[in-house]
């Protein structure tokens, strides 16, 4: 599963860890922009269902998605969250062939430009200046897992909380406590102890 976001504020973050090849992630980005469809996709509208085989990349123009999966119980567990300016897909399940492992569904009334697969592929396999630009595709993707392995091992949740907020500071406007907190695998009561302390450092700081 992917979603990459193609501009150099969101890639300063790590341009010292790996070169994700922004000039790539520009040209994937126009060349859904070109070849893609305007579509609007209704709050609880999926982008992509599992179990379904997908067809289909995207650029979100407005809006947001989580990618999530229910376990033999029913619960809801939220793996991620797209944004603005941010590009969403299941591309490597499509490349193998097989359905897709998580749904993919609309946060709020979203806009996406979306695309076949097919067709970029043929865009994306293309060598210009000696570069493939399709690598920068599965290296994102590669890499954000990682991130997020060494993030869920490593960070406490109030540090993944503000990574969140970092990368979205309207996000408690546009995504429920029940959902933040199930992407930060926590329960909603420890996710508001987390914010009521961070408030109340806030605050001291200022005093």
């Amino acid at each position: 599963y992917l979603y990459l976001r193609p501009d150099k504020q969101y890639a300063a973050s790590f341009m010292s860890d790996i070169d994700i090849h922004i000039k790539e992630l520009e040209f994937l980005k126009n060349i859904i922009l070109k070849h893609g469809t305007r579509t609007e996709i209704k709050k609880n509208s999926f982008f992509i269902q599992r179990g379904h085989f997908c067809h289909e990349i995207a650029y979100i123009v407005r809006g947001s998605f989580k990618f999530l999966r229910h376990d033999a119980k029913g619960a809801e567990h939220i793996m991620a969250f797209a944004f603005e300016k941010e590009i969403i897909s299941s591309y490597l399940p499509s490349r193998k062939g097989c359905d897709a492992l998580l749904d993919v569904k609309a946060l709020e009334d979203s806009v996406v430009i979306q695309a076949p697969l097919e067709t970029l592929r043929s865009f994306l396999q293309i060598s210009v200046d000696g570069e493939i630009y399709v690598r920068a595709f599965v290296e994102s993707l590669a890499f954000d897992f990682l991130k997020k392995i060494i993030s869920l091992h490593c960070d406490t949740p109030e540090e993944r909380y503000l990574q969140l907020q970092k990368r979205v500071p309207d996000i408690l406007n546009r995504v429920n406590l029940k959902e933040i907190a199930s992407y930060l695998r926590i329960t909603p009561e420890t996710l508001s102890r987390i914010r009521t302390r961070i408030l109340y450092e806030s605050r001291k700081n200022l005093d």
